[in-house]
């Protein structure tokens, strides 16, 4: 390999363990994340934990298939890219940052954008949606019917 494209294997692994801690640090998982483990994901991001809740319940299941939606959801890279941004604005300037909220906030209520489109119009964007249908599969498929549990013997 040349010099630029260890230069560049290197920085690929500092980003992925990066996000890894990140992601870990979410989730309460544990603090240190290697570079060794994530070279098995080759050109992956590592694996997202996955938080386990009690079981039972349909608000659990359609908690689960929200944030499955959510995770691919293009806006969701927006806010991921916009949070640290807006986190240290706001450590540095408190009130300015409470100020422009606020203004932002009698801006949209003012304005009222929800006046300018209906209800049905938003609702058939939905159905239309791609998303929709991994949506109603992840729904379906995240409940736990007890006949699917083996058989207990005694």
């Amino acid at each position: 390999m040349s010099a630029g494209s260890d230069r560049l294997e290197r920085s690929r692994l500092a980003i992925l363990e990066h996000l890894h801690r990140k992601e870990q640090r979410r989730h309460g998982g544990p603090q240190q994340a290697t570079a060794e483990s994530l070279e098995s994901h080759e050109g992956q991001a590592p694996p997202r934990p996955r938080r386990r809740r009690p079981t039972g319940g349909w608000i659990d299941s359609a908690r689960d298939a929200l944030d499955n939606w959510w995770r691919y959801h293009p806006a969701h890279v927006a806010v991921d890219i916009a949070r640290p941004a807006l986190a240290s604005y706001a450590r540095r300037k408190p009130a300015q940052y409470l100020g422009i909220a606020a203004a932002a906030g009698a801006v949209v209520f003012l304005l009222r954008p929800w006046k300018l489109i209906s209800v049905t119009g938003v609702l058939l964007a939905v159905v239309k949606s791609p998303q929709v249908t991994g949506l109603v599969m992840s729904a379906l498929s995240s409940g736990h019917n007890p006949a699917d549990d083996p058989p207990v013997t005694e």
